[in-house]
């Protein structure tokens, strides 16, 4: 959610301003739900499997499995079948979805950073209207009037430009705004030391929408690129070490999340089901099993952020999911034959109680 809300929190301002409609703003949540569901489904499933676990061992419900003789891993089998088919749907998200939506909620973003609109202007500081041009002024005297302007206008390589005017007026045309600003002067300077040319205007207008030029390219980020060119970057990627290392972690990203689905489910059912506990014990294996879940997760990111440093780093993405899954596995396992042995103890001493029972019967006869 951090992603839909707080990350688009510019956007608001211009959806309250018209410059953006409230279709446009939906697109864009609906577009990052691919990287929301790729960040968090292994915390999703750690939470689901360890309530509903949790819940069927405090109602006895596992109890009443295991007095049917179904072992811990029949018992585990639906946590794990619903780990796979998230895992699968991560997947999926993350190699196909991600890339095909998030560039739409990009191209919203960027195109609704240099539409202007007059209700968007703050009196007082200076506000950038297109890019390296700012403006500023005293006061709004109408909706559509302000008084006191000054413009700063750096778009011309080597060239800065000064302009202030009384008083300057919005027009809309096409659904584009136009500043038109009257009686003032305008002042330009080269960077270098040399002439300043002032020219005096009965009227000067500045168009507030970019001219195709002048709109700025937009570089696309790792997760618009398919996961066969973040594994293996144009050479361009690979000359700079950082920017490489970056894109192979993503990819790898791509596929270790998955796998965590399964391994934080299996680590989950390892510490809960084993064994037979009271009620204090269950809930100290609660306590032991959130811990380790909130540990897998602030140990993937802080493994992703080692990653994104050496280009051979990636591959160690790969031992969170292969401890948390081996682990849970191993605890499964261990607690099966520990029922195992259990019972075949039990089997033993019954069969000799019998057993001394008819040679008392047999003595006494």
């Amino acid at each position: 959610m951090n992603e839909m809300l707080y990350k688009t929190k510019d956007l608001y301002r211009l959806v309250i301003s018209g410059v953006i409609s409230v279709t446009e703003l939906l697109t864009v949540w609906v577009t990052l739900l691919p990287v929301i569901f790729y960040q968090i489904d292994p915390q999703i499933v750690a939470i689901v499997v360890l309530a509903r676990y949790f819940l069927w061992l405090r109602d006895n419900e596992v109890l009443t499995q295991r007095t049917m003789g179904r072992s811990c891993w029949q018992i585990a089998f639906p946590a794990i079948s619903v780990a796979v088919c998230t895992a699968i749907f991560t997947a999926w998200m993350a190699m196909y979805a991600l890339p095909a939506s998030i560039g739409i909620a990009e191209e919203i973003r960027s195109a609704a950073v240099l539409r202007v609109r007059p209700s968007m202007l703050d009196e007082g500081v200076q506000n950038q209207v297109l890019p390296n041009v700012s403006i500023s002024f005293e006061r709004w005297r109408a909706a559509d009037v302000i008084d006191g302007v000054m413009l700063t206008d750096d778009r011309k390589s080597g060239e800065h430009r000064f302009v202030i005017a009384k008083r300057g007026y919005f027009v809309e045309t096409d659904g584009n705004y136009v500043l038109l600003l009257e009686n003032g002067d305008s002042y330009t300077s080269p960077d270098n030391v040399g002439e300043v040319k002032h020219v005096s205007f009965d009227q000067f207008a500045i168009p507030l929408g970019p001219t195709a030029d002048q709109v700025p390219g937009r570089r696309s980020g790792y997760y618009e690129a398919d996961i066969g060119t973040l594994l293996n970057p144009p050479a361009e990627v690979r000359e700079n070490r950082a920017l490489w290392a970056a894109a192979v972690a993503e990819g790898h990203h791509r596929i270790v999340n998955p796998l965590r689905c399964i391994g934080c489910a299996l680590l989950m059912l390892g510490i809960l089901l084993p064994g037979r506990q009271g009620y204090i014990e269950l809930n100290v294996r609660l306590v032991l099993a959130a811990a380790l879940a909130f540990t897998e997760n602030t140990a993937s990111t802080i493994a992703f952020s080692a990653a994104q440093r050496d280009v051979g780093g990636a591959v160690f993405l790969y031992l969170l999911p292969g401890f948390s899954g081996g682990l849970g596995a191993l605890l499964l396992y261990w607690g099966d034959m520990r029922r195992y042995r259990w019972s075949r103890w039990k089997d033993l001493v019954r069969a000799q109680r019998a057993r001394n029972r008819m040679e008392r019967e047999r003595v006494t006869t």
